[in-house]
């Protein structure tokens, strides 16, 4: 199994290599930095990937260095190797649907998870105390579940899952702390499989649940509170023509390094 990292000689995909670097000595995986030629200086290329290279041989990592002339030979080597994901990071004023290499990345559609890396804060990747998934009332895939645990246990983080339900005004005001109580004790019902899991790897996390009028503006407000490090966000890059999901706005005003994971969906 492998997990790529690609670079192109910035310290922002230095960055987001050492969070893709993390997830493979996690999972045992092989570590390939790899660079599709374009307009990036190859000299600082592969300095990056040395410095990087020694990195991971630091942390008894299993690590690769590869070139590609183009994206299409790219997608050819992705089609015949066991690649388990694929992490890219993206420049902070970017929004997640500009057009950019990671939009091109996610468009491409090949057989793999992808990891969109946001890095606001340079000097973060090297631990992560606090990790937060934000999450709508109980809704979580095996997949996210998978890849927030992964990144938890690899940093040994203190793990939450921040749960919302989005309200009117109306409700909002019939809101009391009974009612609170109730509704996190039936997130935490819907999500007890997941504490099934946690508990076999030996994996602790809290759930924590508010009510919003506007589930983005909630989320960055309870970061902005109580100083996570990393958000795990789970793609909604299929957004309609009217507008987009809510916690995107976490992409499009960052307050701290975010992953937007994005996993392979079967067509068929």
């Amino acid at each position: 199994m492998r997990v790529i990292s690609l670079i192109n000689g910035s310290m922002i995909s230095e960055s987001s290599s050492i969070y893709a670097l993390h997830y493979a000595k996690e999972l045992g995986a092989v570590f390939e930095l790899v660079h599709i030629k374009g307009q990036d200086s190859l000299d600082e290329v592969r300095k990056s990937a040395e410095d990087l290279s020694a990195a991971a041989l630091a942390s008894d990592v299993e690590n690769e260095f590869l070139i590609f002339e183009n994206f299409n030979e790219f997608r050819h080597y992705v089609a015949e190797k066991d690649i388990d994901i694929i992490f890219c990071s993206t420049r902070q004023n970017h929004s997640i649907f500009d057009r950019s290499f990671a939009q091109v990345l996610i468009r491409a559609k090949m057989k793999t998870d992808l990891a969109v890396v946001k890095i606001v804060k340079l000097s973060m990747q090297g631990s992560v105390d606090k990790l937060i998934l934000p999450i709508r009332d109980f809704k979580l895939s095996v997949k996210k579940f998978s890849f927030f645990t992964t990144f938890a246990l690899s940093y040994d983080s203190k793990a939450e899952i921040y749960s919302i339900d989005k309200v009117s005004k109306g409700k909002m005001a019939t809101i009391d702390t009974q009612k609170e109580k109730s509704r996190l004790k039936e997130i935490i019902f819907h999500l007890r499989h997941y504490f099934r899991l946690a508990k076999m790897l030996d994996f602790k996390f809290s759930v924590k649940h508010d009510y919003a009028l506007t589930e983005g503006d909630r989320v960055k407000a309870h970061i902005a509170n109580h100083g996570y490090d990393l958000a795990i966000v789970g793609g909604h890059h299929d957004r309609g023509f009217f507008g987009q999901h809510p916690i995107d706005i976490l992409f499009k005003k960052p307050m701290l390094n975010i992953i937007y994971f994005i996993p392979y969906k079967d067509e068929q």
